[in-house]
């Protein structure tokens, strides 16, 4: 285990690579935007956009995945103030919304006068695959994801538009196999955040293929016979998580601070429409040595509001706690007794990275900026 020497993300992140200088590439992609040239990019942009934009007359000419968020609030400004397009917002509802997620979700069809049009999770797959999905492969938010992932391109699809517009390209933003700079997010289903495990889920008999087909996004076939063209909005326009979220609160984007206190991370303002979903967050710590707290101090880091030094201790002090609150919504969900969610935590240790005392409590083998303990 080793650590990037510029921010505070270890080498057991999947799918991340380390340059030569001991540097990660999601580093390196960050400062590659100080010599992008950005205004070549926006007449790529405008060409885009000019291509679709007023298309179906006074219809909406676009679509655009948003969770609510912060990045969402940005993505869509940009769309419709900055290159004057009318979009669609399509999003997927939360099992145990925060009332600050709901306001936000709200906010973004008020303050930009935009339709939203969303897809509830059906509730007895999401039960059924939280459980299941802990239990067999350590990802929880598995149906969700996939839905977050299916929903849009389907979508956009049935509307009859063609231009689908995404956020960030996470693996080449924040690390991951896939790490090439494209504009297309034709596959972005391939950054291995939902896991190709669908037979998986039928061979009990508690689940059918049609209970799952929502949640299985289109293939690549499919998409290109049709025309869908999605695209990355960060590869267009310099991408900074914690821009977006001061650029956002000028928009009305609500943080969860005055609503709750996440225990386990440094800020009240990435993922703050559920905490439930959270678990899966945390569950990276088990398994890879790293959790929220580290990928926030990352970003903070090479955006320069941190230095690695000033955020080592926070990322030893709230990376290896897992929120109260996270359980508690889990187990009411999911019908989970205490004893097997704990049992189940342990499976997911990794024993490179952390040793079980005889009381049962796991600790680091490894330290927070350094690497395994010698």
């Amino acid at each position: 285990m080793k650590y990037c020497k510029q921010c505070l993300m270890p080498d057991t992140r999947p799918g991340i690579t380390f340059h030569d200088d001991g540097v990660c590439s999601p580093c390196h992609n960050y400062e590659k935007q100080k010599i992008t040239d950005w205004g070549n990019r926006t007449k790529e942009f405008e060409v885009i956009c000019d291509k679709y934009r007023g298309k179906y007359g006074n219809g909406y000419d676009c679509a655009i995945s948003v969770s609510g968020g912060k990045d969402s609030h940005f993505q869509v400004w940009y769309m419709k103030e900055v290159m004057g397009m009318n979009p669609v917002l399509l999003s997927v509802g939360n099992i145990d919304w925060t009332d600050t997620g709901r306001k936000n979700i709200a906010n973004l069809s008020d303050t930009f006068s935009c339709d939203i049009i969303s897809i509830m999770p059906n509730h007895h797959v999401a039960r059924l695959l939280s459980k299941k999905a802990f239990i067999e492969i350590g990802s929880p938010t598995w149906y969700a994801d996939a839905l977050i992932y299916a929903y849009p391109y389907r979508m956009t699809m049935q509307l009859g538009l063609h231009l689908l517009v995404y956020g960030e390209n996470v693996n080449y933003t924040y690390g991951g196999k896939y790490n090439i700079e494209t504009a297309s997010a034709k596959l972005q289903a391939k950054n291995d955040v939902v896991k190709p495990v669908w037979n998986q889920w039928l061979q009990d008999g508690q689940l059918t293929e049609k209970e799952l087909e929502s949640a299985k996004q289109p293939t690549l076939d499919e998409c290109e016979k049709y025309g869908l063209e999605p695209i990355y909005l960060s590869y267009f326009v310099p991408w900074d998580s914690h821009r977006n979220y001061e650029q956002a609160k000028r928009w009305g984007f609500r943080h969860l601070s005055h609503e709750y206190t996440r225990e386990g991370t440094i800020e009240q303002y990435n993922q703050i429409d559920s905490i439930g979903y959270l678990l899966n967050q945390y569950l990276k710590y088990p398994k890879f040595g790293h959790a929220s707290a580290t990928e926030m101090a990352s970003r903070w880091i090479r955006s320069g509001i941190a230095t690695r030094d000033e955020m080592i201790l926070h990322v030893k002090k709230h990376d290896k706690i897992l929120d109260q609150g996270i359980v508690d919504s889990f187990l009411d969900f999911t019908g989970m007794r205490p004893s097997e969610f704990w049992k189940t935590i342990d499976k997911w240790y990794n024993p490179k990275l952390f040793y079980q005392d005889k009381w049962g409590i796991w600790h680091e083998k490894f330290e927070v900026g350094v690497g395994i303990k010698q």
